[in-house]
């Protein structure tokens, strides 16, 4: 009595005219073979279950089989079912993974020699070929370069990037792509009905769903409910694939709008105790978000796919209580999740560490608007030489914060007073004078930052307009530069208590009076350049000598 046999392996395509989703790369196939255009040599790339390997073995068929019809073989004669069930030597299936050495190359490249046995060609499929080593591969590139007529390759892959350019080159490449839904629900309900087996429409669209492009996967899903009943309605197929109806992703992410982080957890956990797997899960919400913002920049719905009519529905009547920045930001945390998931950490732990941080309110900021400081029009002394200064009309600038978040998709009204800006001559910029506020200041940091407050106790500080200069310890300012917290609660602070926004700076009476001190007409020229400031040197001669 014969075993049992796989969906997958019973239902594997046998003719070209039953390949599934791949009909560009099946065409030209059988257009070489009808005009004897056959190449020595063709790489197929796709994702797994694509139908590469089923492609492979067809043409295989097709290029040898005596009696082909329109680039199709006959699947009749001995040869096509010698090859079938691999009795014929001529075609020869090698698994790259298992067979990467140069050992086994060179073992290929000796056979390679002698003609077929019985058929026209020899046909090498390799299969997962990026798998070989560099010594293989090198090896491999000698016999691709000037092969023997009767000799055809055919390599098969997953990863296309780890394939060297020197093979690329040397041969015809085809890209399988994903299988569409559609394809593959159609396909499922020929099998079914082909095995006699009950498949609702609802539950293959679900398979199709979950296959993700790859027949093959359908194929074992549908195999999997079936070995439990033959009745394989979607709610089976949800139990067995590990998956349930999707209103727990509304559920969550309606949690998460709301910022109640407790009912997102407890559905996590309810979802976990139904043996709901965590990662596919995390997948789940990763599309159901982007589901949510397609659905808001289409509101027709026409970029929704692999969803059913009411879930359309649903998505469209939600997506407008959801900004495309909470779907974008839920996106990404989402993402850092998978990959944290993908490197061994705890599935649970990650998701609910995402959806905990995204029930977090998102951060708010402020754009501060400062306007330019004032020019006072002073005519330097003569050296030398007098200037012209000529003074544009007064205009206003926008300077952005020193270090912003990003900023939100909403406007968001601040009920705060706005923010004052520093605005001072420049000549005042090198005066700096006691900052007075400064005991306050640091009685404020005692709350905030305690080793921040313990460095700054018996400092001073100074004001020049533009900066709040500290005196203080060689160790405080060591600390301040590397530490970027304890720099943001100073000038947070700093803020809070004198209503004007300050950078920070180190204070030294020696520098400060030498700065003071070397300012020349020169550096007043060019600070007045910086701004804007039309400057005109007009050179006054001295007696005796002439004009230019």
């Amino acid at each position: 009595m014969a075993g049992y046999r796989a969906l997958y392996r019973k239902w594997r395509p046998m003719r070209f005219e039953d390949v599934v989703g791949q009909q560009s790369i099946v065409s030209a196939l059988q257009n070489q073979i009808r005009t004897a255009r056959i190449g020595h040599a063709y790489l197929f790339t796709g994702t797994r279950g694509t139908g590469k390997t089923t492609c492979a073995k067809i043409f295989a068929k097709a290029v040898n089989c005596p009696h082909s019809e329109n680039g199709d073989p006959c699947g009749e004669c001995h040869i096509c079912r010698g090859i079938d069930d691999g009795s014929v030597l001529d075609v020869v299936e090698i698994d790259a993974a298992s067979n990467n050495g140069i050992d086994n190359i060179r073992d290929l490249r000796d056979e390679t020699a002698y003609t077929p046995s019985e058929c026209r060609y020899k046909v090498y499929i390799i299969d997962e070929v990026h798998m070989l080593s560099i010594a293989a591969f090198n090896a491999l590139l000698k016999i691709m370069e000037e092969p023997p007529s009767h000799v055809i390759f055919i390599l098969a892959t997953t990863e296309i990037h780890k394939v060297p350019a020197t093979i690329l080159s040397r041969c015809q490449r085809y890209d399988f792509g994903r299988i569409l839904p559609s394809d593959i629900a159609k396909r499922l309900e020929y099998v079914a009905a082909e095995e006699q087996i009950s498949l609702s429409e609802q539950a293959a669209a679900l398979i199709a769903r979950l296959a993700d492009g790859a027949l093959r996967d359908g194929l074992s899903i549908l195999d999997t409910c079936a070995g439990v009943s033959q009745q394989v309605d979607e709610d089976l197929v949800r139990q067995m694939a590990g998956v349930t109806e999707r209103s727990y992703l509304f559920t969550i992410s309606k949690a998460i709008l709301q910022q109640q982080p407790v009912q997102a957890l407890e559905e996590v956990a309810q979802l976990r105790q139904k043996s709901v797997d965590l990662r596919r899960l995390a997948e789940e919400l990763t599309a159901h978000y982007r589901n949510l913002l397609l659905a808001a920049i289409a509101p027709a719905g026409e970029l929704l796919g692999g969803v059913s009519a009411e879930e359309e529905r649903e998505y469209l009547s939600s997506a407008a209580n959801y900004s495309q920045q909470h779907c974008i930001r839920a996106i990404r945390c989402l993402g850092k999740a998978m990959e944290q998931m993908s490197r061994g950490a705890d599935q649970r732990i990650e998701l609910e560490l995402a959806l905990f941080q995204l029930c977090q309110p998102e951060q708010q900021t402020v754009t501060v608007v400062q306007s330019a400081p004032r020019l006072q029009t002073t005519t330097p002394p003569p050296l030398g030489g007098g200037f012209k200064v000529t003074q544009p009309a007064p205009q206003t600038v926008a300077h952005p914060p020193e270090k912003t978040e990003e900023q939100p998709a909403k406007a968001v009204q601040q009920s705060e007073p706005p923010v004052q800006t520093a605005s001072k001559p420049v000549a005042q910029l090198h005066e700096p004078t006691v900052f007075e506020q400064w005991s306050q200041v640091v009685e404020l940091l005692q709350g905030k930052d305690p080793l921040l407050y313990a460095n700054l106790k018996d400092s001073s500080a100074y004001c020049d307009g533009r900066r709040i200069l500290i005196d203080g310890t060689v160790m405080f300012l060591e600390y301040i530069r590397k530490n970027e917290y304890s720099k943001r609660v100073l000038k947070q602070t700093i803020e809070g208590v004198c209503g004007v926004r300050y950078g920070i700076g180190p204070y030294d009476k020696k520098t400060q009076t030498q700065e003071t001190v070397s300012v020349t007409t020169e550096d007043t020229l060019k600070q007045l350049q910086a701004l804007g400031v039309n400057v005109e040197i007009q050179t006054t001669q001295n007696k005796g000598e002439q004009e230019p």
